[in-house]
């Protein structure tokens, strides 16, 4: 579950030669000459010093470790669709060390600054984590904070110094030189970088080092929350706050909340916390799968000869099986009740997701929305009929990171085209592995953020649809935050 601070709001979208602090900074300042509440979350001048201060140093740093541009967006500012073998595969998987520069670059600031001491462990077995992470960390740095009430961080490789990196992704041996960040001891993960690493997920250096930037920001700054129970994790910053994913076991609980690092020093407020509905709506995609998000995990976690059986298959280019899911006829009606989302029929489960959006305004957003771009940021690969969509349009989504796929179908049944509101919603057709309807829209009001809004509701269509809910937790803990996050970094 994601949501985001009101005041984090920026109106005008980041570019490749600004860093985005100076774009965030830029777009509250020009937000604020109309609402002044905008001002108050303005970042102050030690932390726009501090994070300038990283900036010139990563030219050190990092200086053998480029950055790339999003592989999927077209010259003319278009995007193309994620291609079929780029789910499996990361071609150049050494590009992301740039994350272990840009870690650097933080670790000799706040020592140069004397705010933190650093201790590098070889073997990563010295350092404790709590739950255990789910990539192995390797060589790990730990800063230990002066200042009283500050908590350590933990900074470590998901790949040995010398290691190449996987470009085939299909095997649970695959290895990227990514990073995971820890706060406390033991060490709770507050992100792992990149979150996927394929290159149909790809979409760019600048998100990875600004992902990077804000977690690791929040730590020093003193403005980061976790709580984990055995029922999941929740996280807090003044850039948003979070739920759902990792949990411990054995009804232990861990409550870390950070201190700044510098003395003097005034923490950004946190973003407040999720409502109780929201929460209930979290935990309930906890228990059900979300429409589709979450077959090609479940396709992924069968053995070969039994996801043979489910379906038509053929050879792709490269040699993996295909799923197709049985493709609709002509005029077959939908396969979930039009008035389902007022009213769910027994065994449908409804969910809500929000997320303030950050890098655009509403116009933007709308178009993102109804071009399929959320879609595409999403990683799925979609064929439309119409775009814009149309009542009536068909949309097919190419699902599943994995060596098979699914497609799953879907027809639009409505628009919404308002001032301030802007959006569509799709019922899902014969073949699709989930039965229900899902409504994206994206929503302003006069002095408020812009906001999209994700409301769905469905139940498993297929038996093999029904046995996503061991692996449940970990798929949508990766792809619920791709979905919201898909228009809020650019």
């Amino acid at each position: 579950m994601t949501h985001a601070q009101p005041g984090s709001t920026v109106l005008v979208m980041r570019t490749d030669d600004a860093p985005w602090w100076h774009a965030q900074q830029a777009g509250l300042a020009e937000a604020a000459q109309e609402d002044p509440s905008f001002a108050e979350h303005l970042l102050s001048a030690e932390i726009l010093a501090l994070l300038d201060e990283v900036e010139t140093t990563f030219a050190e740093t990092g200086a053998d470790t480029p950055g790339w541009p999003d592989p999927h967006l077209r010259p003319d500012g278009t995007e193309r669709d994620s291609r079929e073998e780029e789910y499996s595969r990361c071609l150049e998987p050494g590009k992301y060390r740039i994350l272990w520069s840009r870690a650097e670059a933080w670790a000799r600031v706040l020592t140069r600054r004397g705010w933190a001491s650093e201790t590098v462990h070889e073997d990563p077995g010295q350092v404790a984590w709590e739950p255990r992470p789910r990539v192995a960390p390797q060589r790990t740095t730990v800063l230990e904070p002066h200042r009283p009430g500050a908590e350590r961080l933990v900074l470590a490789r998901t790949a040995p110094e010398d290691a190449p990196g996987s470009t085939d992704l299909r095997s649970g041996e695959a290895m990227l030189p990514g990073l995971l960040l820890g706060i406390g001891d033991p060490a709770v993960t507050v992100e792992t970088l990149p979150d996927c690493g394929c290159d149909a997920c790809d979409d760019g250096s600048a998100s990875q080092l600004e992902q990077l930037d804000r977690a690791l920001l929040s730590i020093v700054d003193g403005s980061l929350e976790v709580v984990m129970t055995s029922s999941g994790c929740s996280q807090r910053t003044s850039f948003g706050a979070e739920s759902g994913g990792a949990s411990v076991e054995g009804g232990a609980s861990v409550h870390v909340t950070a201190g700044p690092w510098g003395e003097e020093w005034t923490p950004r407020p946190l973003c407040p916390p999720i409502d109780p509905h929201e929460s209930e709506w979290a935990e309930e995609m906890l228990r059900e799968p979300w429409p589709a998000r979450l077959l090609g995990a479940v396709l992924g976690a069968l053995p070969p000869p039994l996801v043979s059986r489910l379906g038509r298959r053929r050879p792709s280019r490269a040699g993996q099986a295909t799923l197709y899911a049985r493709l609709p006829e002509e005029d077959q009606p939908v396969t979930a009740p039009r008035d389902a989302l007022e009213n769910p029929p027994p065994g449908y489960r409804r969910f809500r997701r929000s997320a303030v959006l950050t890098g655009m305004d509403f116009a933007q957003a709308a178009a993102a929305v109804r071009t399929w771009a959320l879609h595409r940021r999403a990683g799925l690969q979609v064929s439309a009929t119409h775009t814009p969509p149309q009542v009536g349009t068909e949309v097919r989504l190419r699902i599943g990171p994995r060596p098979f796929s699914v497609i799953a179908p879907c027809r639009v049944l409505w628009l919404i085209d308002e001032p301030d509101r802007a959006g569509f919603a799709y019922g899902t057709l014969p073949g699709h592995p989930e039965s229900g309807i899902e409504q994206f829209v994206v929503s302003r009001t006069p002095t408020g953020p812009v906001q999209l809004h994700l409301d769905a509701v469905s139940r498993p269509a297929t038996w093999y649809a029904r046995l996503g809910a061991p692996v449940a937790r970990l798929v949508q803990e990766l792809l619920t935050r791709r979905y919201l996050h898909a228009l809020t970094t650019r």
